[in-house]
């Protein structure tokens, strides 16, 4: 079911209005702030700790064990062609 048939033109245009306009405003947004935090270098260091916490959402358990799962595969195909591995690469 598409956005039009669920919930009908005016609203769709509505809710193209209002993602257009937060589009708009997030770069914008961003912009003053590292003018703000150029300008004082206190501002600087309170963005770079508030920045992280953009990626409030952990990781899920599952692609971790992926990203395990194709180090450890990856450590025996170059065990297996003899290379030596080098954990820094």
């Amino acid at each position: 079911m598409s956005l039009i048939e669920k919930f009908g033109v005016p609203e769709y245009l509505l809710l193209c209005a209002i993602a257009g306009v937060f589009m708009a405003f997030v770069p914008w947004g961003l912009t003053k702030v590292v003018k703000w935090a150029k300008g004082r270098p206190a501002g600087a260091y309170l963005i770079l700790a508030l920045f992280p916490l953009v990626s409030i959402l952990p990781i899920p358990p599952s692609e971790i064990e992926k990203l395990q799962r194709i180090k450890q595969e990856e450590v025996k195909r170059k065990e297996d062609s003899g290379d030596p591995f080098d954990e820094n690469q």
